[in-house]
C-alpha cells in the first residue's frame, strides 16, 4: 500500500512516453491529494528523487612506494598472493 505523498510523487515525476499521452494535470493531482487526506497513514516516506544527481570526486595521491619492492609477512596467511 503506498503512501499519499508517494502517490503524489508518483504523478508528479510521470513522463508521457510519446506525444500522444499528456502529463498529469495538476488539478487532477490536487484533487487525488484531496482525497486521499482522509487515509489514515502515520508516516512520512517519499521516494527518491531519481533526477537528483551529484558528483562524486576520490582524490588520488601518488605513491612514491613500488608495488614490487612491498614484502608481504607469511604471518598474515596470505598464500594467495603470489610474486610475478
Amino acid at each position: 500500500m503506498l503512501l499519499i505523498l508517494q502517490i503524489i510523487k508518483i504523478l508528479n515525476l510521470y513522463t508521457p512516453a510519446n506525444e500522444f499521452e499528456e502529463r498529469v494535470p495538476v488539478s487532477f493531482i490536487r484533487k487525488i491529494q484531496g482525497r486521499l487526506n482522509s487515509r489514515q497513514d502515520t508516516t512520512q516516506t517519499l521516494l527518491l528523487d531519481t533526477k537528483f544527481l551529484f558528483a562524486v570526486s576520490f582524490p588520488f595521491t601518488p605513491s612514491a612506494v613500488e608495488l614490487e619492492t612491498i614484502m608481504v609477512p607469511s604471518q598474515w596467511g596470505l598464500a594467495c598472493l603470489k610474486r610475478l
